[in-house]
């Protein structure tokens, strides 16, 4: 299988990278700064360029099967750079041909689904432009003619990854995940899709 990884230098991004070589992917990674994909195997090929470079992204995308993105936001400053980039990935996609897109969000979007403290404190006094942005990535993937599924982890924690997590299409059952297991979930679905045009919760037992 070949997949491209966008956000492929962030905590999470990097992991779905390893996981993916290690299981036999062929894998390009698309970053800002190639130097930070610290990575070296003979089945990567990393792109560096910014969401703003539709050429670029389309030479990530063109004959890949699967698309993963795990595109962050480093501040809470009002930014599209989520919603905006992921309407260009999947710009790409359509012109190549690309039809499977796996997307990392967050519990929390869907307003009611990351519990009340989260919801009535946290994201609206620490993480609203995030969540904005978030929001605004939601609708673009849902407007697209891709075969998407966006993931809703809870906090993501560096913990090793467990192989036993609970997926469930409203509220999480726990607090936190560890970003490897939500890497390992992320690749399941290149050929799982049982979970095609929906957005799981992701959760530890």
């Amino acid at each position: 299988m070949k997949i491209a990884v966008f956000g492929a230098s962030g905590r999470t991004g990097i992991l779905i990278v390893y996981q993916a070589l290690n299981q036999g992917f062929t894998v390009t990674a698309f970053a800002r700064k190639a130097e930070n994909v610290t990575i070296r195997h003979k089945n990567l090929t990393v792109i560096q360029g910014e969401l703003t470079d539709l050429p670029k992204i389309s030479e990530a995308v063109e004959g890949q099967d699967a698309v993963l993105c795990a595109l962050g936001m480093d501040s809470n400053k009002p930014s599209r750079v989520l919603s905006e980039g992921t309407r260009r990935i999947l710009e790409a996609m359509e012109e190549c041909g690309v039809k499977r897109f796996i997307c990392m969000s967050s519990a929390g979007i869907l307003g009611n689904d990351a519990g009340f403290w989260f919801g009535k404190v946290i994201k609206p006094l620490f993480l609203r432009h995030v969540f904005a942005d978030k929001l605004r990535q939601v609708e673009v993937i849902r407007e697209s003619r891709a075969k998407w599924v966006i993931l809703r982890p809870v906090g993501l924690t560096d913990s090793p990854k467990t192989n036993s997590y609970k997926v469930n299409p409203g509220i999480p059952t726990s607090r936190t995940v560890p970003r490897a297991d939500v890497a390992d979930f992320m690749l399941k679905l290149v050929t799982d899709t049982r979970y095609d045009f929906t957005l799981p919760a992701l959760s530890s037992y």
